[in-house]
């Protein structure tokens, strides 16, 4: 999707501030054979082919040939770095923020061109230069800023926006999305009308009587296990065998996944709210499949998946948001990277930083800034500085997040004065390489590289990554088969990703037999049967052997596929402190006048452990929340 380069529109905005910049550039002095010339480089997706137009000395035309980048995230870098080689006749031009391995694939694409229409390597390692005067300072003024153009940040500032404010939002990044756009498409709440038309075993009934007979830990639990157990009795009144679930059931599952950790007077609102989160988004373009499923983790049947009406994967969680607020005016500013929340008298009012091209900017506020920057999941350091629960998340650890998830909201506002909370807790998930093929928790098995069964895969995510740390090579295979996939050679997962790509890409097998499948990933293709026939008698009611509660199809419909997984940091949990109007704490428990949050940069929403699909439910709700408080002045 080729329509998210909002930088300019800072620059109008600052236009009487900045100094004049001419652009002659100075290169290396090359001695083209003129003509069209065909590199290849190594991108996030695959092959990137580029196209490079040159007369005798000069570059003169660049254009894409074929790539399998992910829309919208490397837009930036296609659009972005070949400018800049023709402008500055040099390949040595810096990367783009968060689209890192897209431009060095573009980057050796170009050069390898280069290299056969007769440049050296030497002068290709030249680095041109484009005179002129630097920049002076940016300096804006509105009523909300928002640090962070992803999920949370997008839906406060629609939020603030529609509420009467004037808002900017600004985001590191040359793309807008953020971590969002990199999630698994899933979202949870409670959606009776939905739930209804499925079953529910007597198994999951027992699940729910389980959570009722545990001793609550304050007045909100016992509230929820209330309101359950009168829904419950009713239920088995009526001799019912829908899918029950309540906004009651989605807090008590919250809380008792995340091992009481979180704070309950969030989730209060978090369960409350999420359902019409996702009819907001709705009212916005979002759309969504007709079934309720299972997130990996999700624990019960209630994520809600999106239809791809606006692309792949996280797209449809904040594109929505920003196209209506891009609609109605809303100012954004890419590539502005904030430093610093200014305060003055115990308030924070703006906030500071640089752009891409080493302007120093600061951005003044009369309402509040909203930090909704994510977490910290790709900076090793943050990471093994707060870990408690794994043996080392160093960077042998890979990280399902984007490069630039590395807390700078959290750093920002402990340096404002917030209090963190819950800082130890980061979970893992099973994942596949760059996020490629994953299969819905429903109609899928875990195996290892023996073909093993060796985990329930409806557990925890937790149990699930800790699961996988323990098999051989640290590795595992996810089976699906054509109950997942119709078309498996040409459709898309559950993700968005497309099928055929990680077949190429040899991240997926598949075959029209369990034997056959066994044989193509190396598995014991006795043991692999086995571990489909338990799995298949589970599906027919015998009791499964590591206590797996979350059927829907046996594995039994070729084609078969199996996927590379392993285990790696996906989301951490704590975060800024912040109340129930999403305003920031201080150590002492009390708000930082004009200084909000929202999202992964928070904690104490999800507690010691995420359940899948709620961190969506999460950032929707709290970003609204975010935006209203701000745009009120709170």
């Amino acid at each position: 999707m080729k329509r998210l380069f909002l930088l300019p529109l800072c620059i109008l905005l600052a236009l009487s501030l900045l100094a004049g910049c001419s652009s002659s550039p100075s290169g290396p002095a090359y001695r083209f054979e003129p003509g069209i010339y065909s590199g290849e480089g190594q991108g996030y997706g695959g092959t990137i082919i580029m196209e490079v137009e040159v007369n005798e000395s000069r570059i003169i035309g660049i254009l894409i040939e074929s790539n399998r980048e992910t829309a919208g995230i490397s837009d930036p870098a296609f659009e972005r770095i070949p400018r800049m080689i023709i402008e500055t006749q040099s390949v040595a031009v810096d990367t783009v923020a968060g689209a890192t391995l897209t431009s060095r694939g573009i980057i050796n694409a170009v050069k390898t061109a280069l290299l056969s229409a007769g440049a050296t390597e030497k002068q290709l390692a030249a680095v041109g230069r484009r005179s002129g005067k630097k920049s002076a300072q940016i300096r804006l003024e509105t009523e909300v800023v928002i640090i962070g153009g992803g999920g949370a940040g997008y839906s406060a500032a629609l939020t603030a926006l529609e509420a009467g404010s004037d808002v900017i939002v600004i985001d590191k990044l040359a793309m807008i999305g953020g971590n969002t756009r990199a999630a698994g498409s899933a979202v949870n709440a409670a959606d009776p009308a939905l739930q209804r038309l499925k079953q529910m075993s007597p198994s999951e009934l027992a699940r729910i009587e389980e959570l009722l007979a545990l001793s609550p830990r304050d007045e909100y639990m016992r509230r929820w296990q209330e309101n359950i157990k009168t829904d419950i009795d009713a239920y088995k009144a009526q001799r019912a065998t829908y899918l029950y679930d309540s906004p009651s059931l989605h807090k008590l599952q919250t809380y008792y996944g995340g091992d009481y950790v979180a704070k309950p007077e969030l989730l209060e609102i978090f369960g409350d709210s999420a359902l019409d989160s996702i009819n907001w988004l709705t009212t916005l373009g979002a759309g969504w499949t007709d079934d309720i499923s299972a997130a990996v983790g999700a624990t019960w049947p209630r994520s809600h998946m999106p239809n791809f009406n606006f692309g792949p994967r996280g797209s449809n969680f904040v594109l929505p948001q920003e196209k209506k607020y891009t609609e109605l005016g809303g100012k954004t500013c890419t590539e502005y990277k904030a430093d610093k929340i200014l305060m003055e008298g115990g308030r924070a009012v703006g906030v500071s930083g640089i752009t891409a091209n080493g302007t120093p900017f600061t951005i003044r506020t009369s309402k509040g800034v909203i930090i909704a920057t994510g977490g910290f999941g790709a900076n090793v350091q943050m990471r093994q500085k707060y870990n408690k629960h794994w043996a080392t998340l160093d960077a042998n650890v890979p990280t399902s997040n984007i490069a630039t998830a590395t807390g700078d909201g959290i750093v920002m506002g402990e340096a404002a004065g917030a209090n963190l909370i819950g800082m130890e807790w980061i979970q893992l998930v099973t994942g596949s390489p760059k996020g490629g093929f994953t299969a819905s928790i429903y109609n899928s098995i875990y195996v290892n590289k023996d073909g093993d069964r060796f985990i329930r895969e409806d557990g925890r995510r937790d149990e699930l990554s800790g699961a996988v740390l323990k098999q051989p090579n640290s590795f595992f295979w996810f089976v699906s088969d054509g109950h997942t996939i119709d078309d498996i050679m040409h459709g898309v997962d559950y993700k968005g990703n497309v099928i055929r790509d990680n077949v190429d890409n040899k991240e997926l097998f598949i075959a029209d037999t369990i034997e056959e499948l066994a044989i193509k990933i190396g598995a014991d293709p006795a043991k692999f049967r086995k571990a489909v026939a338990d799995f298949n008698a589970a599906v027919g009611g015998a009791p499964d052997p590591l206590g797996r509660q979350l059927f829907e199809f046996r594995l039994d419909k070729p084609p078969f596929a199996a996927g590379y997984g392993f285990a790696q940091v996906h989301h951490t949990m704590g975060g800024l402190d912040i109340n129930e109007s999403c305003q920031v704490l201080n150590k002492s428990g009390n708000p930082i006048p004009g200084l909000y949050a929202a999202g992964e940069v928070t904690g104490g929403i999800h507690g010691g452990n995420r359940l899948g699909g709620n961190a969506i439910a999460d950032i929707l709700t709290f970003g609204r929340i975010a935006g209203k408080s701000a745009a009120e002045g709170k």
